[in-house]
């Protein structure tokens, strides 16, 4: 059974794996090893100086092992990540590890995450993602919407305000008049 936690500052080198799994989510191209690409400067920014204020994580396990991640940051425009949309809106990571993908654990993570956001009263939340990664149709299923386009890769929003559902007209009067 799979259980879901917060993330904690013990967390971090875990989240640090996950990140490597979403960036080298395509597995018909090669990973350079984990050890290496740990230092590369646009990785290695993404977690710099991790619990800064607004940083929240959730932590998949399933039989007391770490399985999956997903988190969110506020940015900056001056030092931002690839799906920055504001200073305003954190902007997601996942991941779920190869062997546990595809049963589910990415949409419980991806939910719980956002029900932090609304908790932390963000207004919406953005993401990265490749239009060939099957993640994307998990996205889009929850709501994440197209708003732009880096470089190879897609910028999708999601709001969290909530959505009022317009009242029916009736053709009887108000009561009062």
């Amino acid at each position: 059974m799979v259980q879901l936690r917060p993330g904690i500052t013990t967390d971090l080198d875990f989240l640090k794996e996950m990140l490597f799994e979403a960036f080298f989510w395509d597995a018909s191209i090669k990973r350079p090893l984990f050890a290496s690409f740990r230092d590369d400067s646009e990785f290695s920014k993404l977690l710099a100086d991790w619990e800064r204020r607004g940083d929240r994580a959730v932590i998949a396990k399933e039989g007391g092992i770490r399985i999956g991640a997903a988190w969110f940051r506020r940015w900056t425009p001056e030092i931002h990540s690839y799906g920055f949309v504001n200073a305003a809106t954190p902007e997601i990571a996942m991941a779920v590890r190869q062997d546990h993908r595809s049963k589910g654990f990415g949409r419980r993570l991806l939910d719980a995450l956002i029900e932090t956001a609304r908790a932390d009263g963000f207004p919406a939340l953005s993401l990265s993602v490749s239009p060939l990664n099957f993640a994307r149709q998990l996205y889009e299923s929850m709501g994440f919407r197209k708003i732009g386009e880096s470089g190879t890769s897609w910028t999708l929003l999601i709001s969290l305000t909530p959505i009022r559902t317009p009242t029916k007209p009736t053709n009887k009067p108000p009561e009062h008049l």
